[in-house]
């Protein structure tokens, strides 16, 4: 960006078009070190559908709800192995930001949110959901993944992930900003 070409994007603008969650997520990922960031309209635009597709999730996830009792949840291999690979990413996402590769972590967790989450496992998830027997079980792997995500998602977005987890029928949640770190159970 440069003011002489005239091609500075104005945060204010911006976050009031596309939100401030697409704006921050926006210029943490692919900002590498040692690299100019090329941000343009087009990149935050991508996020806000980012945040749109997490509100939609969040929104399947909580309808889905309905009648869930966590004691009664009878995970099955695919389930399990669902989780498995969540907590493989959490310990990831953790590394990259102990390591201050912020930018890596950032599009760690939001290559796994969208394509993971939302493309393979809600939409897997959405036939169990209609059978009886396996329905606690899905419900509980959703909620797991979901609330796991939102707290891993929270350093780059934080006033949607906030929002949506003050939602979650979670026993004994606080503020997500207080919440305990993914890996650190």
């Amino acid at each position: 960006m440069s003011k002489s070409r005239g091609n500075v994007i104005n945060p204010l603008d911006i976050t009031q078009k596309y939100g401030t969650d697409a704006l921050r997520i926006g210029l943490v990922i692919g900002n590498t070190p040692g690299q100019s960031l090329a941000l343009d309209e087009n990149k935050i635009k991508g996020h806000r559908n980012f945040a749109n597709k997490i509100w939609n999730a969040s929104k399947f996830v909580m309808m889905n709800l309905e009648g869930y009792d966590a004691k009664k949840a009878k995970l099955s291999p695919a389930h399990k192995k669902n989780l498995k690979e969540l907590e493989k990413v959490s310990k990831e996402v953790t590394k990259l930001m102990d390591d201050f590769k912020f930018y890596y972590a950032a599009e760690k967790i939001y290559h796994y949110f969208w394509h993971t989450f939302c493309d393979k496992i809600i939409e897997e998830s959405k036939k169990d959901l209609a059978d009886p027997t396996k329905k606690t079980g899905v419900q509980h792997m959703l909620l797991k993944i979901l609330s796991t995500s939102l707290k891993l998602l929270h350093p780059f977005m934080p006033f949607i992930t906030e929002e949506i987890y003050g939602q979650l029928p979670i026993k004994d949640k606080q503020l997500l900003i207080i919440e305990d770190w993914p890996t650190n159970k």
